[in-house]
């Protein structure tokens, strides 16, 4: 790589930061974001007035924030998603049918990201879950993650680790490896993974992992609600038996359209 190559990549991922940045601030001015980035106030004015000029960031007084061109192109990546596609009426079963919160989650970078949410009637904690839509999870954290890691080579899952960690949330959360080892054990052998309070207190889950028959793991889905009501019955049969149900039938619907012609209308890769 040339030295020219060089600058052009750290240019790049300098806008990157700036963008990441005006996500966490929401809003900044120029001197704000500066000081935020360690970056000079020159050339953070210059990212932002080409990022202004791209249509991706707007002005409003002194202060800069995203636009709305970020939208559509997550809307592009979603609706080009094969998964999301297939597996969007089924999570809208799934929660009309539990009356709860249910999520979509792929994998990608070592963090899963929520392709879907669909909220049944009895669902609460909205704005919790709004959140999880605009910042990637740590595989470790919830069920649909932790159903994702107990799919994965055991090569891939260390490698996920000493990237990412195993950051503490609650009191529950599990922070090290060989406890999270023994988690992704028992999850293979029952058959889906289990949340409780790993994250966030009075919440708990039941995800399983959306594979095929060469192991290839393209996500997974899972059901949370209070500990209130995911408890007893429901939380060791009830929720596992739909959420596994749910999932065979998206497995389904997965590999009927990628042995037909449908598949050629997306370009979402569905293995890692």
């Amino acid at each position: 790589m040339n030295e020219s190559e060089s600058r052009t990549l750290k240019t790049v991922e300098t806008t990157f930061e700036v963008i990441d940045a005006l996500k966490d601030l929401e809003r900044a001015g120029v001197t704000e974001l500066a000081n935020h980035l360690e970056m000079s106030k020159g050339a953070t004015y210059n990212h932002l007035a080409t990022l202004r000029n791209a249509g991706y960031v707007v002005k409003s007084g002194d202060e800069y924030m995203l636009g709305y061109r970020f939208m559509n192109i997550g809307k592009f990546v979603q609706n080009r998603s094969l998964l999301y596609a297939v597996g969007k009426q089924h999570l809208d079963a799934l929660a009309a049918e539990t009356g709860e919160y249910a999520h979509l989650m792929v994998e990608q970078g070592g963090l899963g990201y929520y392709l879907y949410r669909s909220k049944g009637e009895n669902a609460i904690a909205e704005e919790y879950h709004e959140k999880k839509s605009e910042d990637p999870d740590y595989l470790h954290y919830g069920s649909p993650g932790k159903a994702i890691l107990a799919e994965l080579p055991r090569e891939r899952v260390d490698e996920i680790i000493d990237e990412h960690g195993l950051p503490k949330a609650t009191e529950n959360t599990i922070t090290s490896r060989e406890a999270l080892y023994e988690e992704l054990q028992r999850t293979r052998e029952r058959g889906y993974a289990i949340y409780d309070e790993e994250e966030v207190m009075g919440i708990r889950a039941v995800g399983t992992a959306i594979t095929d028959r060469q192991s290839h793991v393209y996500g997974a889905i899972s059901v949370c609600g209070p500990l209130t009501r995911i408890r007893g019955e429901t939380m060791e049969d009830e929720l596992p038996e739909r959420v596994q149900r749910t999932a065979n039938l998206i497995e389904i619907d997965l590999q009927t359209t990628l042995n037909g012609d449908a598949a050629g209308d997306f370009h979402t890769n569905l293995t890692p």
